[in-house]
């Protein structure tokens, strides 16, 4: 499309090496996936994608049928669920706070694994036969795990920002916003089929996986560019541009 065609000399160093590496695709993907997936910072914000199959680890209408089916009131859970909302507001306050400490990719490592330690807490509540014991890992494990969602989605966002070039911002950001979309469908879906509240371990471990691999492939990308996964240097992104 004619938009491709703005893209800077160097994002069309990013597009050729890209190019070269997909031989193992046996389609021809499209023209946003292929620009997408040529950006140096395509595989943290692939990451960010896959934090939205969790649509049941939070205080949506998924887990609040759960909790009631549990046998929790429903002014406890409105009550729960505000705590969860103030948690993401922190969750901004601490990227202010680490941003004058720590780089851009330090702080989406950490706050990436720290959301997923949360959620583990979370997923292992399901299996605790103590009824008040399983409630207070699964909650506190959820609204903690907000801040580390919001750190993360803003620190992904800014490395987002910095990396793309400005000619093909507006196209990336639509494949990035697709893919949102697409794994928030796929979360949906998958509920369609795991409908039972007795199985809402099994339909949990869909959200549990995707904030695992969501902490894997930001690590991978981390890793790749610049051969470890944290530093010590207060950098930004920069160490991404090789």
């Amino acid at each position: 499309g004619p938009r491709i065609k703005m893209m800077t000399s160097g994002n069309r160093k990013h597009q050729g090496d890209y190019s070269s590496r997909k031989s193992w695709l046996w389609f021809k993907p499209p023209d946003g996936l292929e620009v997408y997936f040529s950006q140096p910072i395509c595989w943290a914000g692939f990451s960010l994608s896959l934090l939205y199959l969790n649509v049941v680890l939070n205080f949506g209408g998924i887990m609040t049928a759960y909790l009631v089916w549990r046998g929790m009131r429903m002014e406890a859970i409105g009550l729960w669920r505000g705590v969860s909302c103030c948690m993401g507001l922190v969750g901004t306050l601490v990227y202010h706070i680490m941003a004058k400490k720590q780089g851009l990719i330090n702080i989406g490592m950490i706050s990436v694994v720290f959301q997923f330690l949360c959620l583990t807490a979370s997923y292992a509540s399901l299996f605790v036969e103590a009824r008040n014991t399983s409630f207070a890992m699964l909650i506190a494990g959820v609204c903690l795990s907000r801040i580390g969602l919001w750190v993360f989605d803003i620190s992904v966002t800014q490395l987002m920002q910095e990396h793309i070039p400005a000619p093909i911002r507006g196209l990336v950001g639509g494949v990035q916003q697709s893919l949102n979309a697409f794994f928030t469908l796929v979360a949906y879906a998958v509920g369609l089929f795991i409908s039972n509240p007795k199985f809402f371990h099994i339909y949990a471990s869909t959200a549990y996986c995707g904030v695992g691999l969501a902490a894997v492939f930001f690590a991978q990308c981390v890793f790749a560019r610049r051969g470890r996964l944290f530093s010590s240097n207060a950098c930004s992104g920069a160490e991404l541009d090789v």
